[in-house]
Parts: structure tokens; sequence; C-alpha cells
């Protein structure tokens, strides 16, 4: 019979790795993964790295799409097209992978709203499977209201106990005022409705053009958003910078003046996509990926890769 030292020490070096503790202390330079098909995802807006089926990518296109995600492999191709059932989308803009009940879904969010004017949004949940039929009815869709009236989003993702956290797109249409985005959230026990409508409760607000004061504008403006295993390692995208963030996300946050840059925050500043506006962990938590919208008319949208050098 093998020792208990020795069995431990197995069990050690036998797991999956993980995310390192803490920012990240060396971010390597961006390296093309892959590309998109352009034809098929021609607006990719929403991106998530399965850590249960190793080697997959899922991926949604934005406004005038269907009711519809992508799977691929790790470079962004092999592209297959998984049709859900359900009434036509207004916008799905993000989607993300999490909890629901024992099994992991993907969650697709109908969250755009450009003009601010949606009464409701829409949140479709398909559970993770090996291999999906071309129509898959989901598992179910959970309708959703914001506290104080339409904001226009393209950011959430869902935290290891099931709650999901939106950050809203503070900008008009011509981006010329964003300000501080708004934070909410809908709980596991929320997301486990079929009935009514959901209302978000508040949780913060993340303030850019105050953390990030020597950025453009547009740096300013949030379009992505993925949380680690760990609930508060997270990484914000925008269309001009990445924020990492070193916070307990299933509580309120703090004001921005009380983070501590270098400790809870920091900004990446790699060389911008053309209207970046999705990024995933890697299932390792030891880099991320990260791509844009344009397709179609400027060919394949370009796919990347960051990998945490000195974690």
């Amino acid at each position: 019979m093998r020792s208990v030292a020795a069995l431990a020490c197995a069990l050690i070096l036998g797991a999956p790795a993980t995310a390192q503790a803490g920012l990240c202390a060396k971010w390597g330079a961006p390296a093309q993964a892959g590309l998109l098909d352009p034809v098929i995802i021609s607006e990719a807006s929403g991106l998530e790295a399965s850590a249960r089926f190793p080697g997959r990518l899922y991926h949604n296109n934005d406004s005038g799409d269907g009711l519809r995600f992508y799977v691929t492999d790790m470079a962004g191709g092999r592209t297959s097209t998984v049709e859900l059932k359900g009434p036509h989308p207004t916008d799905i803009e993000e989607m993300s992978l999490g909890r629901c009940g024992k099994a992991t879904c993907l969650y697709l969010g109908d969250i755009g709203d450009n003009p601010a004017a949606r009464s409701e949004v829409v949140f479709t949940l398909v559970e993770e499977v090996k291999d999906f039929a071309p129509i898959v009815t989901p598992l179910r869709a959970v309708r959703a209201r914001y506290p104080d009236g339409p904001h226009n989003a393209e950011a959430f993702a869902v935290l290891p106990n099931g709650d999901l956290i939106l950050i809203t797109k503070p900008a008009d249409r011509d981006f010329a005022h964003p300000g501080a985005a708004q934070i909410f959230k809908l709980t596991a026990s929320q997301l486990a409705q079929t009935e009514g409508v959901q209302v978000f409760a508040k949780v913060g607000e993340l303030d850019l053009p105050k953390l990030l004061p020597d950025l453009p504008l547009y740096a300013w403006i949030v379009t992505g958003l993925d949380i680690a295993a760990d609930g508060r390692h997270a990484l914000v995208l925008t269309y001009g910078a990445i924020l990492e963030l070193d916070l307990d996300l299933s509580k309120p946050l703090p004001p921005v003046a009380e983070w501590r840059k270098g400790e809870t925050w920091q900004v990446l500043r790699p060389p911008p996509l053309q209207q970046q506006e999705a990024i995933a962990w890697l299932p390792d938590e030891r880099g991320f990926l990260y791509d844009t919208e344009t397709g179609r008319n400027h060919g394949p949208a370009t796919l990347m890769r960051v990998a945490c050098e000195a974690p």
C-alpha cells in the first residue's frame, strides 16, 4: 500500500495547473493564435475556452445574428454552428461558461442596447455537452431588467457560485461621453428562474476615466469580461486596453479610489485590435485569448494569445 505522503505527492503532481495567486508579474507579448472564418464568425463578440472539453472554443456574433453559437478548435478552425430553439434575439453581445445547478452551461447574453431603450434583456442557458446536435433546445431563458432603467452592455461573466456579473458600456451612440461603467449582479437563484423578469442589483462602479486618465476615450469603453475559477481574478477588455483585477467579485466592490495599482489591478496595453470585443481565460488561467469583431469585409478576424511569463 502506498504511504499517505506518497499518495499526497501523486495527487499534487497529477492535479491540473491553476492560476497564479494575485496579479501576473509579467505578461508576454500578444501572439497570433489563429484566425476565425469570416463568413461564419463575421462579428465575433463573445469568446470562451472550455475547461471541461480541452481544445474547444466557443464564439458568438453580435447584432444581426440569430440564436446560435459557434464551436472551433483553439486556433479558430474547424468551425461548427449550433442553432438554438427560441425567439430571435435583439443583440447577443457576450457569452460565459458557468455553473447551472450541477452542470456547466454556456450563457448567451442578449444584452446589447445601443439606444439604451430596451425594457429587458435575456440570458439563454445551454448545457455544455461533449457533442452538440445541430439544433439544441436551451435549458432555459432568463429575462432581466435593470433597477434604474435601460443600459447598453457588452460584458458579463458567471462567478463560480453561479452569480452573474455584468458591466455596462457607458457611452452614447457616438462614444462621445463615456463615464463610469455600472456593475450589476444576478444571483444564481435568479438565474434558475423561468417565470417573470429578474431585477439586477447594482454592486459597484468601474470608473475607467479615473483609473486610466492617460488613455484615450475609446480605452474606457468596456467590451468584454471573463472571471477565473477563484471568483476574483478577472480580465476586463476595452477598445484600447485590458484591465486585470484581483478583487473579490462575489461582494460589492469598493470605490476605485481604494483600489491599489499593482496589487488589486493593473493595465495591459497591447497594440489594440480593431474593435476588440471578446476575451477569455485559457483553461489553466495562465494566459488568455482575445479577438476582434471585424470579419467578413476585412478578412479573417485575428485570434490573439497572451501568456503570463512570471506568475
